[in-house]
């Protein structure tokens, strides 16, 4: 009998599921036992960290922008200096965002 970390499990936790989800919870377990699978996933789950709203804000006004572009470039089938800039323009920042991002990650 393998050794429990912390003491006897004696506290349970319920969940409702449909037939299909269990269904599909049997098929995905890597474990024999579906309880032993869930509690070790959900225990080794890394969080998700919410992203900043400020961020997310920055990066919708850049899709509107590309957005917008794109509709421009279709309308008149041809794409002049100005619009080629600022698409590289656009990409450049979201890759200094994208760095930036895994580089605060990784610091902390």
């Amino acid at each position: 009998m393998p050794i429990i970390k912390g003491g006897k499990r004696d506290q349970e936790i319920k969940i409702r599921v449909t037939q299909s989800e269990k269904d599909q919870l049997n098929e995905l377990k890597t474990q024999v036992s579906l309880a032993v699978w869930l509690r070790e996933l959900g225990l080794n789950a890394k969080s998700i960290e919410r992203a900043d709203p400020e961020l997310v804000r920055a990066i919708g006004r850049i899709g509107s922008n590309l957005n917008q572009i794109a509709k421009y470039v279709n309308t008149k089938k041809e794409v002049d200096v100005n619009v080629l800039s600022t698409v590289n323009r656009i990409e450049s920042l979201l890759i200094e965002v994208i760095n930036q991002y895994r580089n605060d990650k990784n610091a902390g």
